[in-house]
């Protein structure tokens, strides 16, 4: 089985509200990723730094261990609180979570496997990923000791498989799979577009 981490920690500054409790489509963003990945796996974990606001809402919440670290810090509060070696990891501002693509990167994980990532002309979508808990702890944990900050800067340390453009495409011909909501005008397209 797979365990399930929801980042929650950001500030939601270019927002300037709290972005998983924005309303889209009548409920909070948090709820639509809930719904939306929470038959991948048998165990959902939601890291964030507030968990009193996250109350009614059916997941365990933990915090970071590691303050300053940013955002590599909530992955490692995640992957550490899993009740499974294999974590899939998202993000609370991606409203177009693809459930087809998570299946599919769900079968591509093998045994010697620590990664399965998405990697588009943007990079790497390191909240949008499947990781081995039992490899990618104790990299991450080395990261945040040398005092690396990147979230993908352990990666030269475990085993990856990308899903480039070309994979990627079949399960996304729009493009909306990645697309956050930051701003304002990101949560009326959303809104505009749900599914």
């Amino acid at each position: 089985m797979y365990s399930i981490v929801i980042q929650a920690g950001g500030k939601s500054s270019r927002m300037g509200q709290d972005k998983s409790f924005l309303m889209i489509c009548g409920k909070p963003m948090i709820q639509h990723i809930i719904e939306r990945v929470s038959g991948l796996g048998d165990d959902l974990i939601v890291t964030t730094n507030e968990p009193d606001k996250f109350i009614g809402f059916k997941a365990r919440f933990v915090q970071d261990e590691f303050a300053g670290v940013g955002a590599l810090a909530g992955l490692h509060a995640g992957i550490k609180a899993a009740r499974n070696d294999l974590v899939i990891a998202v993000a609370n501002d991606m409203p177009f979570i693809n459930y087809a693509l998570f299946e599919y990167m769900q079968q591509l994980v093998q045994a010697d496997l620590d990664v399965v990532i998405p990697h588009n002309d943007t990079g790497y979508e390191p909240f949008y990923a499947v990781y081995r808990r039992s490899t990618c702890l104790p990299a991450i944990e080395k990261a945040i000791q040398d005092q690396k900050r990147r979230i993908i800067s352990w990666f030269d340390t475990v085993t990856i498989r990308t899903v480039e453009n070309d994979e990627l495409k079949k399960f996304d011909p729009h493009g909306l799979t990645f697309f956050n909501v930051n701003t304002p005008e990101d949560a009326l397209f959303a809104e505009q577009n749900c599914v």
